[in-house]
């Protein structure tokens, strides 16, 4: 529908773009999919490392038990590797337990001293014919707690060390067997790296989803504004920021003669009005403003960094851009008012309701005195 709207003079900056380059200017809680996909991912990633490094403190525990009792024969030295890889394990899952972001670090520290003690056992622990095996699951590992590129590195590192303790005489193999632990280990890697594509791409989905879900929540369906849900979420965010010291101003707007509108032309005409009023206000706020609909015919708009001289001119701007929007009406061209109440908030800040209820009350006063006017809270005048 056309518009056209009137500029209030000595308010700075300009109005008309700022909520609405295609999505509203709020900035709602929900973070893109990507990053919460990353998100999800490294949560994944800190509980199998949990798994993983609680399940090597147990096993290695139980070598070195079994190796001093004398149960095991494994080697002095054997013995030194597995007791201080139980130590590092035991710090590590402590480490990620208590403090998720060591994650990353605390997984390269147990991928390395991981590898070095299996391909130290190919040469150590001659007594063990299947030793070699250890390699499969110390690779699934690693591609998902570092990635594929760290894992193909380290898939190379075990098929050299291996063909180089064969070579040695370490191990007692034939060609056969070479090969089948060559072929076997890069398929185990294979199969994990399409596993942990496969487990981002679902993530992102999930994420996406979640992401949506999130978006409906807080977007009113006829008008796309912002709900009254995320209305208060960003004024509560105002109000916390580290510039929370700054005053604001809430604007109540209340369509005029609205129930009249729906009983004389229906529901859809009524609600052609709404998205029509909800287009004048989107392009008559500033830059940083955010206009929402809280329900019915009332819309709210939150002016951040404002005091209530400015709160009012804006308010003016906002009621006059609305009159000057053409609005179709049972197929007539005509106009609509609003009623519009101003109530500033200053630190230490009310509650989003509390200025909420402040603005409702004054705009209840422009009604009283006449409709399609601004009147300011009667703690601003």
């Amino acid at each position: 529908m056309p518009s056209s709207a009137r500029t209030a003079g000595g308010v700075d900056p300009r109005p008309g773009h700022s909520q609405d380059a295609g999505r509203p200017a709020i900035m709602l809680d929900s973070a893109r999919g990507s990053s919460a996909s990353r998100h999800e991912f490294a949560g994944f990633r800190r509980r199998f490392l949990i798994t993983v490094l609680g399940a090597a403190t147990v096993w290695t525990a139980a070598m070195v038990a079994a190796s001093t009792m004398g149960w095991l024969s494994v080697g002095p030295l054997q013995t030194y590797n597995n007791i201080a890889f139980f130590f590092m394990a035991l710090v590590l899952l402590v480490m990620v337990w208590r403090w998720p972001g060591t994650t990353r670090p605390a997984a390269i520290a147990f991928c390395t001293g991981g590898l070095f003690l299996i391909v130290a056992a190919l040469f150590l622990v001659p007594e063990d014919p299947l030793r070699m095996l250890l390699f499969f699951p110390g690779i699934g590992v690693i591609f998902l707690t570092l990635g594929a590129r760290a894992a193909w590195v380290a898939t190379a590192v075990a098929i050299v060390a291996f063909c180089t303790a064969v070579a040695g005489g370490y191990i007692a193999t034939t060609a056969t067997g070479v090969s089948t632990f060559i072929i076997s280990l890069f398929f185990t890697g294979l199969f994990f790296h399409t596993f942990r594509v496969q487990s981002v791409r679902a993530l992102e989905t999930i994420a996406a989803q979640n992401e949506a879900l999130d978006e409906a929540a807080r977007r009113d369906p006829l008008t796309s504004l912002p709900n009254l849900r995320a209305f208060r979420n960003a004024v509560e965010a105002e109000t916390t920021a580290p510039n929370g010291g700054a005053p604001l101003a809430i604007a109540f707007v209340d369509v005029d003669f609205f129930k009249t509108i729906n009983d004389r032309y229906g529901h859809a005409e009524g609600d052609a009005v709404l998205v029509a009023v909800a287009g004048a206000l989107r392009g008559a706020i500033r830059a940083g403003d955010t206009v929402a609909r809280i329900g019915g015919e009332e819309f709210a708009v939150l002016l951040p960094a404002t005091d209530i001289a400015t709160a009012m001119v804006v308010a003016e701007r906002l009621r006059a851009t609305v009159q000057a929007t053409a609005v179709t009406i049972a197929g007539e061209i005509t106009s609509v008012t609003v009623s519009v109440g101003v109530a500033p908030s200053r630190p230490p800040h009310a509650s989003a309701d509390a200025v909420l209820r402040a603005a409702d009350l004054a705009m209840y006063a422009a009604k009283a005195q006449g409709r399609n006017r601004v009147i300011p809270a009667p703690a601003a005048a």
